[in-house]
């Protein structure tokens, strides 16, 4: 893991965010939780800037039972599902 911030769920905090995963390199994708509801404005946002945008799902029932219920954990488990070579179909 390269960092962990929150940002406001608005267009200002979205391009915070895309602008601070930047800062660590060449940024392939992002994976988002509930991309048709709650990430649709993130979603459309990072799709306008061109970025691949992977739906991702709730995290695994297991990994919630070890890691906790947080923000950062469900962020880990996102990056990771799209890090893997079975990822799920990509939004662009």
């Amino acid at each position: 893991m390269l960092g962990d911030r929150e940002f406001p769920a608005d267009r200002n905090g979205y391009q915070e965010l895309l602008d601070w995963a930047a800062s660590f390199g060449i940024i392939n994708a992002f994976g988002v939780e509930c991309t048709g509801s709650y990430g649709a404005g993130l979603t459309r946002h990072l799709i306008a800037a061109g970025i691949d945008v992977v739906e991702v799902n709730k995290g695994h029932s297991q990994v919630r039972h070890r890691g906790g219920k947080s923000d950062a954990v469900d962020a880990e488990a996102a990056a990771r599902k799209v890090l893997t070579s079975s990822r799920p179909k990509s939004m662009r």
